[in-house]
């Protein structure tokens, strides 16, 4: 695909032309759809939220584009992916926990946190062979009570468990301790570092409610 092929040159080849940190601009999205995702948990029961499913992805764009920031190097000299390796691979998460050392509570949050933005973006929301609706393999959101539940053996369809304003919380929460660590490895400058933290760290400025 012409298109596919584009965005993989345009990272393996250092072209001539401007180009500029979007990091920020995908997360300060998130944080306006998270705005308004609380605005809308508060409006119905203190967790559901429309705005979920449309601002986790946000997160990981965001996210992408930070770790090519950051193995370009655009903030500092320290380059830890290879090229080549952003390019072809096909999840930003499986490169970070190859290439980065992170606790292993983080990291089996982003594996899961991945798979919930696999859901939102490719869905397939016809019913699963659980009573609840909730798939098997994340199963531990359920537990932990992150998606949106009638809190009954019969749940909401899957689609609506994942309009959740704590899965939204959830998802800011391991991408802004990510990224905390992904600017430590690359040693940016601190004040730089702490700037960009920020912006991943403004959901902590807004109240947390009964959703939190």
């Amino acid at each position: 695909m012409a298109g596919r092929e584009s965005r993989k040159n345009r990272i393996i080849k250092p072209n001539g032309g401007a180009w500029g940190s979007s990091s920020q601009d995908f997360v300060r999205i998130a944080c306006i759809l998270y705005t308004h995702s609380l605005e809308c948990a508060n409006r119905i029961d203190g967790n559901c939220s429309i705005y979920a499913p449309s601002g986790i992805p946000m997160l990981f764009s965001a996210l992408r584009c930070l770790l090519i920031e950051l193995n370009s190097g655009m903030f500092s000299q320290e380059r830890v992916i290879p090229s080549n390796r952003l390019a072809n691979s096909p999840n930003d998460i499986h490169l970070i926990l190859e290439f980065y050392e992170l606790p292993e509570e983080l990291k089996n949050r982003l594996r899961t946190l991945s798979e919930v933005r696999n859901e939102i973006i490719h869905p397939s929301h016809m019913p699963e062979v659980t009573k609840n609706n909730t798939p098997a393999y994340l199963s531990v959101l359920k537990e932990n009570e992150i998606l949106q539940s009638t809190g009954e053996d019969s749940d909401y369809i899957w689609i609506s468990q994942l309009q959740s304003h704590r899965l939204f919380r959830w998802a800011f929460e391991n991408i802004s301790a990510t990224v905390k660590l992904l600017l430590e490895r690359h040693k940016v400058n601190v004040e730089l570092a702490n700037g960009i933290l920020e912006s991943y760290d403004r959901y902590k400025t807004m109240p947390s409610n009964n959703a939190g």
